[in-house]
């Protein structure tokens, strides 16, 4: 009897000790979880937000890879790059320029623009995609709407699925409808549409064991039909202007407005850039008002101070570029003019290629900034020339030339047009002379390698 108490005190002794060791454990491991009580804003580089880690805010990436892998209650933006939801996010997440891919929970919308969209977990919210393949394995709660690229549906989607060209492939569970602007529509077997599938133009395979409400389709297209461009009397697409490649077209330069008006830049000039009116240049812009004109002067006069300050020779190479050898210069403007658009919509079709257009967007921009710099001090140095006998000071000259150019844009029509040949020129006398790493020994020769 007494071995027995003793052995009952025994384990009741051992008992309490093992519950006193796994006490501390528990408190520290919740004591190490960080609470950020706070927006977390990023210019440039990757962000990680590491497991344990809870985030009371928004969460911002201007360019770089974004991963959550804790918790964030607030929206999480990435301007241009990759987001990774590993984590949750009570909120929306966006991506401008980038893949967004999904094997958390995330409790509101997901958005990209000209990118992909993988959701091996959940969203609460719908799924927006301009540009890029839709992949849902997990669940959506709501509908899933594409631009133009492919849609793979094998999870489960609370809502409508709708695209405006390319493939849908259905092998899970669409509790709404299927609706196809132009493609093709592929119900696979055992999958499950609740609600209507329709096509306007292109083509419904439907497997036998396919479950469906009512299926029809505006017109149908044979396989070779669907990839030819439409007849000259076929240019309106259910009531869109403009043939299925003009309309990507136009998507393409829509995202791409979007995704550059998103990015937080240390000023605001990105508010001038549209791409639809006037090509990657924000002083080709006719403004409303002097003072707007005075301010987009002054910022153009910065940067060129800035341009002038760190390659001197290379804006010298430039603006004799311009005057020697007009004809060359020319060409490069309007051939980077013509295929500045073409070539970032290719590069967007090809989805792989849609992070090569940030680096098109950034030669175009150094180009046209290098080149307007090179044509101010031309300007400016004329000018001065003329009215004095004496030698011009550089940034003097720059902004004399900044003034009057600014002062011609100001004028309607002419203006506009005037601006335009600047950007012509300066793109142009920018990749003619290499950025300034070539010059001209004289106006007979041809370019020779700049030597220190």
């Amino acid at each position: 009897m007494i071995r027995k108490r003793r052995m009952a005190a025994l384990l009741t002794l051992l008992s309490i000790f093992l519950l006193v060791g796994l006490l501390p454990a528990e408190t520290a491991e919740a004591g190490n979880v960080e609470v950020i009580d706070k927006d977390i804003s990023k210019a440039v580089g990757n962000l990680e937000i590491k497991p344990g880690t809870k985030v009371n805010g928004d969460v911002t990436l201007n360019l770089g890879d974004l991963n959550v892998l804790g918790l964030v209650n607030g929206n999480v933006v990435n301007n241009i790059g990759q987001v990774n939801i590993e984590g949750d996010v009570n909120g929306d997440v966006e991506a401008n320029m980038g893949q967004v891919k999904v094997s958390g929970n995330v409790s509101g919308d997901v958005k990209a623009r000209m990118g992909e969209v993988i959701v091996d977990g959940s969203v609460g919210g719908n799924i927006y995609a301009d540009l890029g393949k839709v992949k849902v394995d997990g669940s959506v709660g709501n509908n899933v709407y594409s631009g133009f690229g492919e849609v793979f549906i094998n999870g489960f989607t609370g809502g409508d699925v709708e695209s405006e060209g390319g493939n849908v492939v259905i092998t899970g569970v669409v509790e709404g409808d299927v609706m196809m602007g132009q493609g093709v529509i592929d119900l696979k077997p055992d999958s499950v549409v609740s609600g209507r599938v329709h096509v306007d133009r292109g083509r419904i395979n439907k497997d036998a064991t396919a479950r469906t409400g009512s299926v029809d389709i505006g017109e149908e297209l044979t396989p070779s039909e669907l990839q030819e461009e439409p007849a000259e009397n076929e240019e309106k697409i259910d009531g869109v202007g403009g043939s299925l490649g003009q309309r990507i077209a136009g998507r393409v330069i829509s995202s791409i407005n979007d995704a550059l008006r998103s990015v937080s830049f240390s000023f605001a000039m990105h508010d001038r850039i549209n791409i639809g009116e006037w090509p990657f240049s924000p002083f080709m812009s006719i403004y409303g008002n002097i003072a707007r004109g005075i301010l987009n002067m002054l910022i153009l006069f910065a940067l060129a101070t800035l341009t002038y300050t760190l390659f001197p020779a290379q804006v010298k190479i430039t603006g004799q570029a311009i005057s020697e050898r007009t004809g060359p210069v020319i060409g490069w403007g309007l051939l980077a003019f013509v295929l500045a658009v073409p070539l970032m919509i290719a590069l967007a079709i090809t989805i792989i290629g849609i992070p090569l257009i940030l680096v098109e967007l950034i030669v175009l921009a150094a180009a046209a900034v290098l080149g307007y710099t090179g044509i101010a001090s031309l300007v400016g140095s004329r000018v001065i020339d003329v009215a004095s006998s004496g030698s011009s000071n550089p940034l003097g000259a720059i902004a004399l030339g900044v003034v009057l150019i600014g002062l011609i844009s100001l004028i309607p029509v002419i203006g506009s047009l005037v601006s335009l040949a600047i950007f012509i020129l300066g793109v142009g006398a920018a990749l003619a002379t290499r950025f300034g790493a070539r010059k001209y020994r004289s106006a007979d020769q041809e370019l020779t390698d700049l030597e220190e």
